[in-house]
């Protein structure tokens, strides 16, 4: 009966042992913020910022207590917005054009992460993103005979226009203000052109700013 009350004490041990090894070399969590994107590149110099969401988990593996790999599961918004001035082929009346390109990613980016200074982690590494969705809301508006505005609002879908698949890399910051929460700033910028019909290279570009919960 002692020896079984002895190794209960043992399993017991070295199980709150091995918990406390993987809680400190072992970090996940789930996070959520703002995107600010758009997409660069040739012509597209008057592509301006979108501003939209990203969503998603993560988990840090500690190889060593101030070296890590980070991988990361988002759903992301991503796009841009435009205004120009165009003449309309039929009427040849001068037309004002907004554009507001909406871009629904699954992104999964590693990295690797180093605990520069105390609670502060320098990330950077690559990311592969699957592009679900795109569409384009185009909204015209001319002056009509009456002289009052006349607003005309379209969505057309852009899946056949933007790859599917799109590969980046991305690098940032993350601060851990508390034991349960994280702040982060990143920038990821695509490295394979994503639109089909454009001449020349176009890429993703965005700027992310999350705050995490971490478990």
């Amino acid at each position: 009966m002692k020896l079984t009350y002895a190794t209960l004490v043992i399993l017991l041990t070295f199980s709150i042992s091995t918990l406390s090894a993987q809680q400190e070399y072992f970090e996940y969590g789930f996070k959520g913020g703002i995107n600010l994107s758009t997409i660069s590149g040739d012509n597209v110099s008057n592509y301006e910022t979108r501003t939209s969401m990203n969503i998603g988990g993560y988990g840090l593996y500690k190889i060593l207590p101030k070296f890590g790999i980070q991988a990361e599961l988002l759903y992301s918004e991503q796009g841009f917005s435009n205004e120009f001035s165009d003449i309309d082929q039929t009427t040849n009346e001068e037309i004002d054009i907004d554009e507001i390109l909406r871009m629904q990613y699954i992104n999964l980016p590693v990295l690797l992460s180093y605990n520069v200074v105390e609670n502060l982690w320098v990330e950077g590494g690559v990311q592969v993103g699957y592009l679900v969705d795109a569409e384009l809301e185009q909204e015209t508006v001319r002056l009509g005979d009456t002289q009052q505005l006349i607003s005309e609002t379209e969505n057309i879908n852009q899946n056949d226009r933007y790859e599917s698949v799109d590969f980046a890399l991305a690098g940032g910051l993350r601060y851990k203000l508390n034991q349960n929460f994280m702040v982060q700033a990143r920038y990821t910028n695509g490295i394979t052109d994503v639109d089909k019909e454009t001449p020349g290279d176009q890429y993703n570009s965005i700027f992310s700013f999350s705050v995490g919960f971490v478990f």
